[in-house]
């Protein structure tokens, strides 16, 4: 069964969020200046909307499906950490207090965001298996907390200055049941399995980890209040078209190359995010924008909507996306030193988390937006365990891009390349 409200999943995030005081006017005021108070008012509404589909921790706390132990762990990383902190203030010691540190530091090689983010279930768990208290470092593209915060009422797991001495020995890949005060982890070999086994049967999608930054809050509920896209009512698709397997390369990829190809993953991308949620408005975002690009304006999906609209009809499916004439910054590759050169990235997991269903292929990025909102409509469109979808259009007078036999043979070779 599809869960039908994204109240009802919560997820490793969960979001606090004070709306903007209102526009202070002159008055009287002029019928364009009162249009745009109004227009104001109503996209403030309408982004408070999005956040109560968001639970508290507090609330999440009392939830009967979250597994005793986080419930357990939550209370006792507070009370450690305020122990710690205390000790420091008062310039004692409390060497009885281990940390496990998820990290990024300058010099580490650690992935890419989702990369980064799908371990932190099992880091979790061996937190609290060993009884450590858990903490998050990154240094690079930026500080984590520039995208994501600690939500009030969860686990504070921000690392100041001073907290530690300078020079400590973090212990990289140290024994979690070892004695060392500090053991400190990259990130897990095998990220996405463990993610999925932990996810499902450990943890669920209720760790109280993650809120957006007030900045994100206000940039991706924007963005889909731009897009009219309102929580569960949705689905989204993601296309890792660069995804290094069959000859691809990420650093010289092109879009013309492998334009055959794209095709074919992104039609099929779409068709199975129609067969999991017909009739509904599906956000498209994808590592390449030339992809984005084609679905919303060459495609047969694309062709369809404007054909229907233009005779009164009503479509079968519309395809939007945030503005595709800039590309995501890979987190791992780029060489940008902007922190904000990569809040998209953080945008499309938010918005992905929204929605009703994912449609999403290789990599881990779409399948941590497919845990986020519930991961029980979720569907792999391209991949070792992928579907081939039915062509939506088919009944229709807009004739299919790409032959679903093709699509058979690519997939056979590049499940052989896996």
């Amino acid at each position: 069964m599809l869960h039908q409200h994204r109240s009802r999943n919560a997820a490793i995030w969960s979001v606090s969020y004070s709306p903007r005081m209102r526009k202070k006017t002159k008055s009287p005021v002029d019928d364009g200046e009162l249009d745009g108070i109004k227009a104001e008012h109503i996209q403030i509404n309408a982004k408070e909307e999005i956040m109560k589909h968001y639970r508290t921790p507090a609330e999440i706390l009392k939830s009967p499906q979250l597994p005793d132990w986080v419930k357990q762990y939550t209370r006792w990383h507070k009370k450690q950490r305020q122990r710690y902190l205390e000790a420091i203030k008062n310039n004692s010691t409390a060497d009885d207090i281990r940390f496990l540190i998820s990290r990024c530091l300058i010099n580490d090689h650690c992935g890419g965001a989702s990369d980064r983010l799908q371990d932190m279930p099992y880091n979790l768990m061996i937190a609290n298996q060993t009884q450590r208290v858990l903490l998050i470092k990154w240094e690079k593209p930026a500080l984590l907390e520039h995208y994501l915060v600690p939500p009030e009422g969860g686990i504070d797991w921000t690392i100041f200055d001073g907290m530690f001495k300078d020079g400590e020995n973090w212990h990289l890949k140290g024994k979690e049941i070892g004695q060392d005060r500090i053991v400190s982890t990259i990130r897990r070999d095998s990220a996405a399995p463990i993610f999925r086994k932990y996810e499902n049967e450990e943890v669920g999608h209720k760790i109280l980890l993650f809120t957006p930054s007030a900045e994100l809050s206000d940039r991706f509920t924007t963005k889909m209040t731009e897009l009219e896209l309102f929580p569960s009512m949705y689905s989204s698709v993601h296309l890792r078209v660069k995804y290094p397997v069959g000859g691809i390369n990420e650093h010289t990829f092109s879009f013309e190359r492998y334009k055959s190809k794209i095709i074919g993953w992104a039609n099929n991308a779409v068709n199975c995010a129609a067969e999991l949620h017909p009739n509904a408005t599906i956000y498209v975002t994808a590592d390449n924008n030339d992809t984005v690009g084609y679905l919303l304006e060459d495609s047969p999906f694309a062709k369809h909507y404007r054909d229907a609209t233009k005779n009164n009809r009503t479509p079968l499916i519309k395809l939007v996306a945030r503005d595709y004439s800039i590309e995501n910054e890979h987190v791992a590759f780029s060489t940008n030193t902007e922190a904000d050169g990569f809040m998209g990235v953080f945008e499309d997991i938010m918005i992905m988390g929204l929605g009703k269903c994912v449609s999403h292929g290789l990599g881990g990025f779409g399948r941590l937006g497919a845990a986020l909102s519930g991961a029980v409509c979720a569907i792999a469109h391209r991949g070792k365990y992928s579907t081939i979808c039915r062509d939506l259009l088919a009944s229709t007078d807009t004739a299919p891009a790409f032959e679903a036999s093709t699509f058979k043979k690519m997939k056979k070779i590049e499940n052989r390349a896996n």
